[in-house]
């Protein structure tokens, strides 16, 4: 992957929040040595379990990681779970001509989880790299980490998510042809299937930052079933607020800023035409708040 002498920035990084950065920004402070961030195309846990979602694609990881100036190496979960911590250090540091790596303190590898950041320093000391162990980091008394995010879209927290993950918790994906019901009352939706690899949040309505073509807008978004209409599949649908371009077909991504309130099945259509339009006025007035 490179010929010249590396730091390798070692962790599955999904989410890429607060507590990934301060691994990747101490691997950036190796300047001589060419920045490689070792990953998984997904957590590790997803694989040991299904229902494991992610905080986001790996398209969109490697892509932000590359964007701060590392190569990616991606390992193939299946091939290296069974390797000694040793042997997998060994291949890696053959392959990437690795000078220093950089880890958490809850950085686990090889076989069983049995290689750990006291093993790496070891290790570098007797091939003469150099090791650095990030402490874990802490905001409002909490440790980071991509399991505790997980926790709080699951319970609809999502500012104190947001707030760990260092930006708004987002996802990207095609407008299609729902059956407009929002147009007839005067609130017409963009409606998203949710990537089946991500994390769901809680089912209910959103403040919502929309960006469309560089632009963001205000958004109000139903992430669920929809009580009134039984969806088979959870599925996003936002009214964009101040907004009525011809999207079918485009790719958007939907940022959540606050949880708004639970689904709810209203006992008519101007039940719900009301709900909406109270809705759309929270949310033009967080999203004037933070400022996007």
């Amino acid at each position: 992957m490179t010929d010249k002498k590396s730091v390798v920035a070692l962790g599955t990084f999904d989410g890429l929040h607060k507590g990934h950065l301060s691994v990747l920004s101490a691997a950036l402070e190796f300047e001589s040595l060419t920045p490689v961030a070792v990953t998984f195309p997904e957590p590790p846990k997803r694989r040991q379990n299904g229902n494991v979602g992610m905080l986001m694609t790996s398209e969109e990881k490697n892509a932000a990681l590359q964007k701060m100036g590392f190569l990616v190496k991606e390992l193939d979960y299946d091939a290296i779970h069974t390797l000694l911590p040793k042997e997998y250090l060994d291949s890696l540091f053959k392959e990437l001509n690795v000078a220093a790596a950089v880890c958490g303190t809850n950085h686990r590898f090889g076989k069983n989880g049995a290689g750990n950041a006291a093993f790496l320093k070891t290790y570098c000391e007797a091939h003469g790299a150099e090791a650095v162990v990030c402490p874990d980091l802490e905001i409002d008394g909490q440790e980071v980490s991509s399991s505790l995010i997980r926790e709080l879209l699951a319970k609809g927290e999502i500012e104190s998510a947001n707030k760990l993950l260092g930006r708004p918790f987002s996802f990207k994906s095609e407008v299609f042809h729902g059956e407009q019901r929002g147009r007839t009352i005067g609130f017409p939706t963009a409606n998203q299937m949710l990537d089946e690899r991500l994390v769901v949040p809680k089912f209910g309505v959103y403040a919502t930052s929309v960006f469309i073509n560089g632009r963001q807008y205000a958004g109000v978004t139903n992430i669920g079933i929809r009580p009134m209409f039984q969806l088979k599949k959870p599925q996003s649908e936002t009214h964009i607020c101040d907004f009525d371009s011809d999207i079918y077909g485009k790719v958007i991504e939907v940022k959540l800023l606050k949880y708004l309130r639970e689904e709810e099945h209203f006992g008519s259509l101007e039940a719900l035409k009301n709900a909406i339009s109270n809705d759309a006025e929270q949310a033009k007035k967080v999203f004037s708040e933070i400022g996007l």
